[in-house]
């Protein structure tokens, strides 16, 4: 199981792997959007990981999202990203560069949230 540190450690590069694909084609954007979903996947699987808590399924991350106090400041955020991430993966939709920068104010409202906590 990983540890808290290797949750924040894969979720800084995915941050930073973001931030090297420029939103210049569609194919971009989408892989922006789900790098992002990504990178808060694992600050909320970091969060969790205190508890010894780790979470495989999507749906069952969800749930606690949903209700435990910490995470659920971040519910909306979180289910925003989730939907980007997604859509951009399975299904054919336009997304755009405003897009990508409205997934990238549901993560930082992410990070502020979890990062004092870890």
């Amino acid at each position: 199981m990983p540890t808290k540190d290797e949750h924040v450690q894969k979720a800084k590069g995915n941050e930073v792997f973001a931030d090297s694909i420029e939103p210049t084609s569609q194919a971009r954007i989408d892989w922006k959007l789900v790098v992002l979903f990504y990178t808060a996947v694992h600050y909320v699987e970091a969060y969790l990981s205190k508890t010894g808590t780790h979470l495989r399924s999507h749906t069952t991350r969800d749930s606690w999202v949903a209700r435990e106090s910490n995470l659920k400041r971040i519910k909306m955020s979180y289910s925003h990203l989730k939907y980007f991430g997604y859509n951009a993966r399975y299904e054919v939709n336009a997304f755009t560069a405003k897009d990508v920068e409205s997934a990238a104010k549901y993560l930082a409202q992410v990070k502020s949230e979890l990062t004092p906590l870890l």
